[in-house]
């Protein structure tokens, strides 16, 4: 049985889905007693998009002490609690302007609303150099190339494939698969062969990367069948905000700026957990999907309000989804320490 773990994108709102993490990853080191364990080590792939891209790359970062060269056993280097804590830290440098971005960007009508340099130097320090060649486990991350107009998936699986022309530093990817249009500039990166990429966030096509992550399994192990894979599928919470007839008929470009990224996101995630869902259950096997996408109750739906309290109101979302759905957890341990 192969294992899946697929994380939304969602900006801050990744908050959600890391809290739902960590205490996943509490309650499976206390299922089997060892405190040293951490959630890729339940996983035999994780893929996300731009918050979940994010976070797939912590979880995978191995120790510096370790190498793919070394013949030893990667060990991851953050656990998930502290994936958690650096997102809470990342969420207020990066969603801050400065007076003067303010004024250049004319408040995001003449260019992006902030600057990616915070980011870079933030994956920067926490990455390192590792390369997606060197992660812990297969994953994939997505992203768009504006250029050839393509759809770009970081993985191991095109390492092995491509060779140098398809590996990336980590500190990069990120930079590439969180490059929201209008949040932030396109992000130029480059392979270990000095190939240059021009890229945005993944989540104008992938915002919900489940049947991406899929497609790759199906890649990685083609000799097994949809009954063989587990996929356990998180989101950065669910929006039920309506938009009633008598204010849209009366939006122009402007008006709808804000509402068309809310609603094209998650139509996109909704849509792409559907099919997941429908094919999983026309497998015979229905019970192998498992989506997560606790409501974000009072936390503000912009994925760009990383305000204090607006980080505790997310937390604070993923908890009371805890508190209530105790049962959905103890299945998904019981699967993910006994399949």
């Amino acid at each position: 049985m192969k294992k899946v773990l697929t994380l939304d994108g969602g900006g801050i709102r990744g908050i959600i889905s890391a809290s739902i993490i960590a205490h996943l990853e509490a309650r499976l080191q206390v299922a089997k007693s060892d405190p040293s364990l951490r959630i890729s080590d339940f996983f035999d792939l994780l893929a996300g998009t731009s918050a979940g891209g994010i976070l797939t790359a912590l979880y995978l970062t191995p120790e510096e002490e370790n190498s793919a060269e070394n013949n030893k056993e990667l060990r991851p280097k953050y656990s998930a609690a502290q994936a958690l804590e650096f997102y809470e830290e990342l969420g207020p440098i990066l969603f801050n302007r400065s007076f003067k971005q303010i004024l250049v960007s004319g408040c995001g009508v003449f260019r992006s609303r902030y600057s990616a340099d915070a980011l870079y130097e933030f994956a920067k320090n926490i990455l390192g150099d590792t390369y997606i060649s060197e992660v812990a486990k297969d994953c994939l991350i997505t992203s768009y190339d504006l250029s050839t107009r393509k759809a770009l998936l970081f993985s191991r699986y095109s390492v092995r494939k491509y060779g140098a022309m398809a590996d990336y530093k980590l500190c990069d990817i990120v930079r590439a698969t969180s490059a929201a249009p209008s949040y932030f500039p396109p992000a130029q990166i480059f392979a270990k062969d000095d190939s240059a990429r021009h890229l945005v966030d993944g989540g104008v096509y992938a915002n919900n990367p489940a049947m991406c992550s899929l497609v790759e399994a199906i890649k990685l192990w083609p000799e097994l069948s949809i009954k063989d894979y587990w996929m356990l599928s998180v989101g950065t919470g669910k929006v039920v905000k309506p938009y009633f007839h008598e204010k849209t008929k009366r939006f122009g470009y402007i008006d709808w700026l804000v509402p068309i990224i809310d609603i094209l996101t998650s139509s996109v995630a909704e849509t792409v957990g559907y099919e997941a869902k429908q094919i999983f259950t026309a497998s015979g096997v229905p019970e192998n999907y498992i989506r997560i996408e606790p409501p974000i109750l009072s936390a503000d739906i912009r994925m760009d309000n990383a305000r204090k309290w607006n980080i505790r109101a997310l937390k604070n979302a993923a908890q009371n989804y805890i508190d209530h759905n105790s049962d959905v957890f103890d299945r998904v341990v019981l699967d993910l320490t006994s399949k």
